[in-house]
């Protein structure tokens, strides 16, 4: 492996993942793939470490503190479903951060990057992609995106459950009361109802404002996803 080169990480529930896996870049499925078993692994000396993993908050602050021993090359993982600003200070290494794991109708994904080179890093990524890096200075937790449509979604839901109106008249009202390019449950099937439970799951148990706490009907759906 020469310097030149990144390395990518993934799990199998990310968008990136087909299109990652067979492009030119060492790939690594976390599914299958332990960072601390394999030499050659832990020996590549790449220009950054990509992590593009959907992982539960305890087993994404094990990944990274493997990936900050296994290596000196910045860290630009995806914060997606996770408390992106709590990695960020807690491992000097992560130098930049994506939201790629939420469908968006627009070809633009936040980003985040510590200097330059880290933009670079990100911008070259994203070109076999499509998709354009929208700069902001914080991830937060979960970006902006990600975070404020789920809580959109986990509304419509709750709706459902309370038989304030059919599927089809929430979507309705979305698209053509306040023009939105589709209806919110509908976007949660682009999303995947797994993201959004995830983290609205870490926003509640990092918060534990009610706000945050999952529909129990989009919960059953990311379960039903889950299970198919």
């Amino acid at each position: 492996m020469t310097t030149s080169e990144y390395i990518v990480l993934s799990t199998p529930d990310h968008p990136f993942y087909d299109l990652f896996k067979e492009g030119p870049h060492p790939f690594y499925d976390l599914k299958k793939f332990d960072p601390m078993d394999a030499k050659d692994f832990r020996y590549a000396k790449p220009h950054a470490v990509f992590d593009f993993t959907i992982l539960k908050h305890e087993k994404k602050e094990r990944l990274l503190k493997t990936l900050c021993l296994q290596y000196k090359a910045p860290i630009i993982s995806d914060f997606s479903s996770t408390w992106g600003e709590y990695f960020i200070e807690k491992f000097p290494q992560i130098k930049g951060a994506i939201a790629g794991a939420f469908w968006s109708p627009k070809d633009k994904i936040e980003a985040y990057a510590l200097d330059e080179e880290i933009t670079n890093h990100i911008r070259q990524i994203l070109k076999s992609t499509s998709l354009e890096p929208h700069f902001v200075t914080n991830p937060g937790h979960g970006f902006t995106y990600p975070r404020t449509i789920s809580l959109l979604i986990n509304e419509a839901y709750l709706a459902l459950e309370d038989e304030l109106a059919s599927p089809n008249d929430l979507d309705t009202a979305m698209r053509y009361g306040v023009n939105y390019p589709l209806g919110l449950l509908d976007w949660s099937e682009k999303i995947g109802p797994s993201h959004i439970v995830d983290l609205l799951d870490d926003l509640y148990d990092k918060t534990k404002q009610m706000r945050y706490r999952p529909s129990v009907l989009l919960r059953k759906k990311a379960l039903l996803k889950a299970e198919s």
